[in-house]
């Protein structure tokens, strides 16, 4: 198999192992009846992949695993903690066979042992693995059409054609079958190592299309592939009923357990004879409401329009190269920009004209590039089940994990990069925040606590929140422990967010004894760095004996930001536009010095810090005093602080680079960019400027 092919599978498997895990564990839950369906299909195209892909281990195990599955489709194997860590463990030993891993885990030991509890659970009579055709869903039988052609090399990659086109077989039941034997030479030219044949098959199958095109995934682009529904040809042939969209609207109330099985047969007995829409029938005879009606026409829709929509896989690193052209793109466009400033002024506005055009241009095509960097964070948040459900275990406790947003889209690079903190801040809430059973029963609460997940996009951002309803965070404990390190005065009064800010201090911690889970000091200080690295903030809301909730704000993307450019001296810098409240020139009045706080601006009914940026970075000012310069006034975390300028040159899209060596240590500075005449402008952070003006004037 070549390395694009293989890296493809890799990836695709990484995605079905994922989606496996989470399923498994809500299936352990009970609830959805779909559920069982998504694990058997995701159990079957990992079989099938591993097939074509040449990973015969894994497919002769799953094959193996679908006896289980198929017993609990039948009723006859039941749920239950011991059968979920079977399920789990083989998706463990599945990862590990594919991707590797830690060294000291004995892989065919493992194997052979999970082999060992299948066939402890495999029913006396019951077929070796399961038929993909019985799998439960509401969806009419469909007949689709496969023609393919392989090359005759194809044996050369690794790749059987046969188990091809069994695994499309077993997707259902042959209804007619023909071999092409065209290409068959004669016997003294035929070589055993070339494949000559091709197959022309009708399948009856419950699979919808693009399951049964998972087949050819890996093989689709070299060979001569055609899938084509034909159930407008065959069904009334063979007897079935034809499938219509009214039926199809019917079979989404069957699955919602809205209709039974029954009435939706009597409903389409009707419809035939009379004719009339079926939504008007179901709610003439009391089965659906109209509301429920709509519901399922917009989930119908919906469907239909992500079956309209190709999807193409693209490498990530392509995207990045592209992303890198646009800030090219928009260096070159500022230059322009400024070069039509310095034309005379008629040759001037019409250039300026046709760089609004290409400005237009431009931004779409940043906003389509970042779009197609943008993915759920939805499995991000679902990888999460199988560790609560280990980590309760351990610990003794019930929790349940709820997820909101799971559609928020968020750029793939920040995907990456907010796991680590994501898992720190479920583990402190599972470890410290959710009491016992008995203790929550004491309090009068559920004995099972909650842990929620949300994501949405807000004013520009991504807000992601955790939230647990136990038993809240102590303040007075957090105080006592921050008088004991002497980050604070026994009788110092401070904010909640001040306070609140102790916890992410490197080695705090509030409990006495660790666990295996937290209580080391470790951790939150690693949430707070590695979010701070994504230009973004971290807040905490608690109430005690109530629960507790931790807020993260990231920006939408770490790759382009609306800058001001403000000049200071010969220097201009880059303030993020979404961090300014507002700019003012201030008056000789609204300045003051104040004993150990500095000096401090009047604006609007408080006292703020301002900061000097060109004594910061020791560099010359055009401006002595605030009153003769101008003062941007930027927010952080509800703090502001004023910065006094020379001049604001104007508001540009920015392109951020990082910055290497001692500069990049320096937390006021978060990056540069190129601007278009060449020169390169350092990017404020805000968070670090703020965090740092208030922390300075409190020691």
């Amino acid at each position: 198999m070549n390395p694009e092919t293989r890296e493809i599978f890799l990836h695709e498997a990484h995605e079905i192992l994922s989606s496996l895990e989470s399923d498994l564990v809500l299936l352990e839950q009970g609830g959805d009846p779909e559920l069982l369906n998504r694990v058997f299909r995701c159990a079957h195209t990992l079989k099938g992949s591993s097939a074509v892909a040449g990973f015969d281990e894994v497919r002769g195990f799953m094959h193996s695993l679908e006896g289980v599955l198929d017993g609990l489709r039948s009723g006859m194997i039941a749920v239950d903690d011991r059968l979920t860590d079977l399920l789990l463990g083989s998706v463990d030993w599945v990862r590990l066979e594919l991707f590797g891993g830690d060294d000291k885990i004995d892989t065919i030991g493992m194997k052979q042992e999970l082999l060992d509890r299948i066939k402890g659970y495999r029913i006396e009579g019951s077929p070796p693995a399961a038929d993909p055709e019985k799998e439960f869903t509401d969806v009419g039988y469909r007949y689709f059409r496969m023609r393919a052609k392989f090359r005759d090399d194809i044996f050369e990659f690794g790749i059987n054609p046969l188990s091809i086109i069994d695994d499309f077989i077993s997707m259902g039941s042959i209804v007619e079958m023909k071999v092409d034997d065209a290409r068959l030479p004669e016997l003294g030219s035929l070589n055993p190592e070339k494949c000559y044949l091709g197959w022309d098959v009708i399948l009856k199958t419950k699979f919808p299309g693009e399951k049964l095109n998972e087949v050819f995934l890996f093989v689709r682009d070299d060979n001569k592939i055609e899938l084509e529904d034909v159930s407008s040809r065959y069904i009334d042939e063979y007897g079935g009923k034809k499938i219509t969209e009214d039926r199809k609207i019917g079979e989404i109330l069957l699955r919602k357990g809205i209709l039974a099985r029954g009435e939706l047969d009597e409903v389409l007995e009707e419809q035939g004879v009379t004719n009339r829409k079926i939504g008007d029938i179901i709610i003439e005879k009391g089965f659906a409401t109209e509301k429920e009606i709509q519901c399922a026409l917009a989930e119908q829709e919906g469907f239909r329009r992500r079956m309209e929509t190709g999807t193409v896989r693209v490498d990530a690193r392509k995207l990045d190269t592209l992303l890198n052209l646009l800030g090219e793109i928009v260096i070159g466009q500022s230059g322009i920009a400024r070069i039509a400033d310095e034309i005379p002024e008629i040759q001037g506005l019409r250039l300026k004209n046709a760089l609004y055009g290409l400005d237009r241009t431009t931004r779409e095509f940043q906003e389509q590039i970042m779009s197609i960097r943008m993915i759920p964070i939805g499995p991000t948040f679902n990888q999460f089940r199988r560790f609560i459900r280990d980590a309760t275990r351990d610990l003794g406790k019930k929790i349940k994990l709820e997820i909101f947003g799971e559609e928020t889209e968020i750029d793939k690079t920040m995907i990456e990069k907010i796991s680590d903190p994501l898992k720190h801040m479920i583990r402190n809430a599972l470890d410290h925040g959710i009491e016992s059973p008995d203790e929550r029963e004491g309090k009068g609460k559920s004995c099972e606590g909650l842990v929620r997940l949300n994501a949405y996009h807000q004013e520009g951002s991504v807000f992601i929140e955790i939230t647990d309803d136990g038993r809240g965070i102590d303040r007075a404990r957090i105080r006592e422990k921050a008088v004991s390190l002497g980050l604070m005065k026994q009788d110092e009064e401070v904010s909640e967010e001040r306070l609140f800010s102790f916890i992410f201090l490197p080695g705090f911690t509030t409990v006495e004894e660790t666990s295996d889970l937290s209580g080391r000091g470790v951790g939150m200080d690693v949430v707070k760095t590695n979010i701070e690295a994504m230009r973004g903030t971290v807040t905490v809301e608690t109430l005690e004996g109530i629960g507790t909730t931790f807020q993260i704000k990231l920006p939408l993307t770490l790759a382009i930001i609306e800058g001001m450019l403000v000049r200071i001296g010969e220097n201009i810098y880059i303030i993020p536009l979404l961090s300014i409240a507002e700019c003012l020139q201030p008056k000789r009045d609204d300045v003051a010095t104040v004993e150990g706080k500095g000096e401090l601006l009047h604006v609007r009914g408080r006292y703020i810090p301002l900061i000097r940026l060109h004594d910061l970075f020791g560099i010359k000012s055009d401006c002595a005093n605030p009153w003769e310069s101008l003062v941007v006034v930027v927010e952080s975390e509800e703090e502001a602080v004023g910065i006094m300028v020379d001049e604001l040159v104007g508001q540009q899209q920015i392109v951020i680079k990082s910055l290497n060596g001692n500069i990049s240590k320096t937390r006021a500075v978060s990056g540069a960019a190129i601007l278009g005449d060449g020169m390169v402008a350092l990017i404020l952070d805000i968070h670090g400027l703020v965090g740092e003006m208030t922390t300075s004037q409190r020691n």
